[in-house]
């Protein structure tokens, strides 16, 4: 049989991480009304707003993978202490 080790300090630091990327994500500003006029072209201006256009909705893929991963990483942590819960029970005859 193979043991099994989860190291859940590592997986909630991994959390905690991905939670930090997704605010961090979630507090950029699409704002680009403060660059109209000052680029000096309105192609300029049109590119930078397909651009954040794309970002925006690219952003937004991103925050819903990170998502899915924080679901995941809190389903693992879950399990895996239920099951050591079960069997340290089990191990003291009551299970």
């Amino acid at each position: 049989m193979a043991d099994l080790y989860v190291d859940v300090d590592a997986l909630s630091e991994l959390s905690r991480q991905l939670q930090q990327v997704k605010a961090s994500l979630e507090r950029v500003s699409d704002d680009i009304s403060a660059y109209n006029g000052r680029l000096g072209s309105s192609r300029i201006e049109d590119a930078l707003g397909d651009f954040i256009d794309g970002w925006r909705d690219g952003r937004k893929k991103i925050i819903g993978g990170i998502e899915g991963l924080l679901g995941r990483i809190q389903g693992a942590i879950d399990t895996y202490n239920e099951q050591e819960e079960k069997l340290s029970q089990a191990a003291k005859g009551k299970g």
